[in-house]
């Protein structure tokens, strides 16, 4: 079993556009099954812009919410007629039509921004069956269970979402309980990388082997729970850290710089293929039952080859 499990899905948009319905109909056809939140910093974000606050801190919090691509936000922006109906049918506690109107505005400015992210889905309908239906089917199928190197395409499309197509500080984590079935060996062969991909691979398991065998600056056997299971460089993919708990293997991978166009999947396959080499190695001492691969890039960016 492998899964990239959504950490949590946010609700967001103005009043009266349908997230409490959203909510109710999601958990009712999901069973309950993901953590669903109403608003997220966005919200922040458009009352602090409403009343004429600093917005600072809060677009910080966006950021790193959205950077997090375990993170869903589903943002509901239906036609404004539809909320006006709404509002003249049930009335607002705290709004009325011409502020709800500004809100509503902001909340449009805000779709114009994020409607591109890969892990937003900007609905523009009323909520309906064949609406939800559609989501759950996406949310399931599309952000929990492609192969692990797929999710590539979501680091590209949130680059391509900057003006200067990079995004800093993308994160994302990902389950595999041994099978390791989505690793392809074709692609460890690819040409540009297949040399530097066996350097590292050698050095983390040489690493590995010497700290069992208690070759460091100790002269201490390492137990296979050690902390001192890493690689580090300079280049590109400059931080591989394993460390073995409780029958459950956490894998730490930081790339300072990943072109995510055409290299970032290859990339990925490696990093999954390196967690199976470490899991098997490991293996031999516990029976594992997990492991999670928790990747953070530092630039993720496109190459703009018209420049």
């Amino acid at each position: 079993m492998r899964r990239t499990p959504i950490n949590q899905i946010t609700l967001e948009g103005p009043d009266l556009s349908g997230k409490t319905t959203l909510y109710q109909k999601l958990h009712e056809r999901s069973g309950y099954y993901w953590n669903i939140q109403d608003r997220s910093s966005l919200s922040m974000i458009v009352y602090a812009r409403l009343y004429g606050r600093s917005d600072y801190f809060h677009v910080e919090s966006l950021k790193r919410e959205l950077s997090n691509l375990n993170n869903i936000m589903i943002l509901l922006l239906p036609d404004w007629q539809v909320i006006a109906k709404r509002f003249q049918k049930r009335g607002d506690e705290i709004q009325n039509l011409v502020s709800l109107k500004k809100v509503y505005d902001l909340f449009s400015e805000a779709a114009d921004e994020f409607e591109n992210y890969p892990n937003v889905i900007l609905i523009k309908s009323e909520v309906d069956d064949n609406m939800v239906s559609y989501i759950v089917h996406q949310l399931r199928s599309h952000f929990e269970r492609k192969p692990y190197h797929k999710y590539a395409e979501f680091f590209k499309i949130a680059a391509a979402s900057s003006d200067n197509l990079e995004k800093v500080g993308l994160n994302l984590f990902h389950y595999d309980d041994g099978m390791f079935d989505d690793v392809s060996e074709e692609m460890l062969r690819y040409e540009k990388e297949k040399v530097y991909y066996d350097k590292i691979r050698r050095k983390l398991l040489n690493k590995i082997d010497n700290e069992l065998a208690g070759a460091n600056e100790y002269g201490r056997e390492e137990t296979h729970e050690s902390r001192r299971f890493i690689y580090t460089d300079d280049s590109c993919l400059s931080l591989c850290h394993f460390m073995l708990r409780n029958e459950f293997l956490y894998g730490e991978f930081y790339l300072r710089s990943s072109e995510t166009k055409e290299t970032l999947q290859y990339d990925m396959n490696f990093i999954k293929s390196l967690t199976r080499d470490v899991f098997s190695k490991l293996s031999e001492f516990s029976d594992i039952k997990m492991c999670k691969i928790d990747l953070k890039i530092g630039s993720g960016h496109i190459v703009n080859t018209k420049v």
